[in-house]
């Protein structure tokens, strides 16, 4: 039997994840695989994922896992000759029950991934780069893209997110894409609590490769809201039984790691057991084709990725400070000012404040009012740069009622006189 379905793992304390079995592909078909290039002098190198041979999704990617990597579109998923993914399709298009059933329904595509051990998770995806961009709507050419980096540094807790399956990058040619079938996949997925799943590879950092349901992640677009995807998540680092001067294949492994999810192993397993064989590079200089895969204009799309979903920065901060949910209210943003003496309250504000200016201009304009009135210091320059567009009788008020309490000792006098300029 090429895939064997492991066991359930517990995801509880994985906001992102819902579920996860593991499972174990051997004598698999290998024709899911990726080609490496070798590294640079900037120690970058080129990354393919491969399907039958053609490369769906291209990278140029560094050995810095806090740097941003470049990411382009590839060859075209529908053009692969694939019939392991149209006979996955009956199971995809249909209302979602578990993760275990799922899995089962899925082996014959998951038979040709590369032998070794593996998850499949069922993850919410944003439909987007993670840079506002509709995931449909990016550039064909190899484009910087930060969602792409292994790890995500938060300057103000001095600590770093681990990347995990977040945003997407496309697989299939935007010409395919039928109008009809997303406004049925609309109606659909509308208040559907089971709604049937796209499916996704985990490549890099917070970027998923879309292998199926460009569909269903276009209306969930047109919605505003997340598309569930059943990831497959590889192996991709580990904890030692003991400390080791070096790493052999007869080490001994405590826990092995599926994006940031760590899986405890049996006792006695070595480094072999789930690192088989060494990365595949090419022995010849990659480099990377550029095809005609997206350029279809899709407007509301493009701009509900704007409006409804968050950007890396802003995902990857609010993460930090446990915000896991951005339909914020008055009443949420009362309590946290009511509570401000938290550092943590007065980041969430902070991180909140920053988002809403973008995504709510009204609830912005409230929280940076009641943030002065109540004397929250933190990013209060930010606060006033953004009050001073509103010229209105209100907000002058305010400017008027902060010079005649500070007058020039303010720290911002220099920002509320500008007021007036």
């Amino acid at each position: 039997m090429p895939v064997k379905i492991l066991k359930e793992i517990d995801v509880s304390e994985y906001v992102w994840c819902n579920s996860a079995v593991m499972f174990r592909v051997q004598n698999g078909k290998g024709v899911i695989t990726h080609q490496h290039g070798k590294g640079d002098e900037d120690y970058y190198h080129y990354s393919k994922l491969l399907l039958n041979g053609k490369p769906i999704l291209q990278g140029h990617l560094p050995a810095c896992p806090t740097c941003n990597g470049l990411l382009a579109t590839g060859y075209g998923i529908e053009n692969t000759d694939c019939p392991e993914l149209k006979a996955v399709r009956e199971c995809l298009n249909s209302n979602y029950t578990d993760i275990r059933t799922s899995a089962e329904m899925l082996k014959p595509l998951l038979n040709l991934l590369d032998d070794g051990y593996y998850l499949l998770a069922d993850v919410p995806h944003d439909p987007t780069d993670g840079n506002n961009n509709f995931f449909w709507s990016v550039p064909n050419n190899l484009t910087e893209n930060p969602a792409s980096c292994d790890e995500y540094y938060n300057s103000e807790f001095y600590s770093y997110i681990e990347g995990f399956p977040k945003y997407l990058y496309p697989t299939q040619s935007a010409n395919c894409c039928s109008q009809k079938r997303i406004d049925e996949y609309v109606e659909i997925l509308k208040n559907n609590p089971s709604p049937p799943r796209a499916l996704a590879y985990h490549e890099y950092g917070f970027i998923s490769a879309l292998l199926d349901g460009h569909h269903k992640a276009t209306a969930s677009a047109l919605l505003g809201q997340a598309v569930n995807c059943l990831t497959i998540i590889s192996v991709s680092s580990f904890t030692l039984e003991k400390p080791v001067k070096s790493v052999t294949s007869d080490t001994r492994l405590k826990s092995v790691g599926f994006s940031n999810i760590q899986v405890s192993v049996p006792v006695g397993s070595f480094c072999s057991d789930y690192f088989q064989t060494p990365r595949k590079t090419s022995d010849d200089d990659l480099t990377i084709t550029e095809y005609n895969l997206t350029g279809r204009k899709f407007p509301q799309a493009e701009i509900n990725a704007k409006i409804y979903y968050c950007n890396i920065k802003e995902f990857t901060d609010f993460y930090s400070v446990d915000i896991q949910d951005t339909d914020f209210t008055d009443d949420i943003i009362d309590k946290w000012i009511n509570n401000n003496s938290s550092y943590e309250n007065r980041l969430r504000l902070k991180y909140a404040f920053k988002y809403l200016t973008h995504h709510n201009i009204d609830m912005a304009y409230r929280t940076a009012v009641k943030s002065i009135k109540n004397n929250i210091l933190c990013d209060m320059y930010e606060i006033w740069e953004f009050l001073k567009n509103f010229k209105d009788e209100q907000t002058e008020q305010l400017f008027i009622d902060h010079i005649v309490e500070y007058g020039n000792k303010s720290t911002y006098y220099d920002i509320v006189t500008s007021y007036w300029d």
